[in-house]
């Protein structure tokens, strides 16, 4: 995981912190071929968004694929499992990363829920030519003065830059989103609320009965749904996921062998090993070491 999106796991400098926990914004992104991995990597240190200029790509959000181009606006949210598949050379990205604050802008006079909500369910909207170009101007112009706000009221300055940033994000979406919402059948409610507590529970829970449980639904129903709905059963995409995390933490953390096991709920060190070699062929200290 390199270029810009590393700085979210970076530690966070005291000066840099805001209303918004942090904030890093970046017009001159246009390195994200680096970016494309067979490993998918974990985003849980905050809020991503960005917007297609020029080129086209693919990229894979919590088991959604997102083609993007021109104009296209995504929003990636904490504990989404993201890779990037496929990218022209000749991508350009705008790019913003901040803390968990930027989404209680975008929640304006709805709970925050319900926007990550519609944001999980549509992560990735088409601007028209004139919105690109509208949305562009105003980005630059926040970038210029965020960075150039100096002397005792930088931060309130920045902060009231980031205001008129979500109220623009805001205004894009509602713009964009189909009227009304989407009615979702049953299954596919289950199969999406299953990704999302996924991605936040699966460092504690493991097991089918605990999902199937939080869908008020037998173990053995809650599977026969999962599997029509996404070809795999629970305990794949559990193990999937397990096995994404630990590759993540061990290529990107300078944490034990022991400790990622601790942080896993692992029962032992000895048992996490056989496990992760059980599914990928090699220990996990072999795979740190692969490079």
């Amino acid at each position: 995981m390199k270029t810009d999106i590393k700085l979210l796991k970076r530690d966070i400098k005291p000066e840099e912190l805001n209303d918004y926990g942090y904030l890093m914004l970046d017009s001159t992104s246009t390195d994200f071929h680096s970016l494309k991995e067979e490993i998918p990597f974990i985003l849980d240190a905050g809020v991503v968004v960005f917007v297609c200029l020029a080129g086209e790509g693919k990229i894979v959000v919590d088991m959604q694929v997102i083609h993007f181009r021109r104009g296209s606006f995504v929003i990636l949210l904490p504990y989404s499992v993201i890779q990037v598949t496929d990218i022209s050379e000749h991508a350009q990205i705008t790019l913003i990363a901040t803390g968990m604050g930027f989404l209680e802008k975008l929640a304006m006079s709805q709970p925050v829920e319900n926007y990550v909500e519609k944001i999980r369910e549509m992560p990735c909207i088409q601007l028209s030519e004139r919105q690109l170009l509208n949305a562009r101007d105003i980005y630059f112009f926040v970038e210029r003065l965020y960075k150039e706000a100096t002397g005792p009221l930088s931060k309130e300055i920045q902060n009231t830059l980031m205001t008129l940033l979500s109220l623009k994000i805001v205004t894009l979406f509602s713009e964009n989103h189909p009227a009304g919402k989407p009615r979702l059948s049953r299954q596919e409610q289950v199969f999406r609320n299953f990704t999302i507590s996924l991605a936040k529970n699966v460092k504690e829970q493991r097991t089918v009965e605990f999902y199937a449980t939080e869908a008020c639904l037998t173990p053995k129903y809650f599977s026969t749904v999962i599997k029509k709905r996404s070809d795999k059963l629970p305990m794949e995409w559990i193990t999937e996921r397990t096995i994404l995390l630990i590759k993540f933490l061990l290529g990107n953390s300078d944490k034990s062998i022991q400790e990622i096991s601790n942080e896993l709920n692992f029962s032992s060190q000895s048992f996490f090993t056989r496990y992760f070699k059980h599914y990928t062929g090699m220990t996990p200290t072999a795979f740190r070491n692969r490079k």
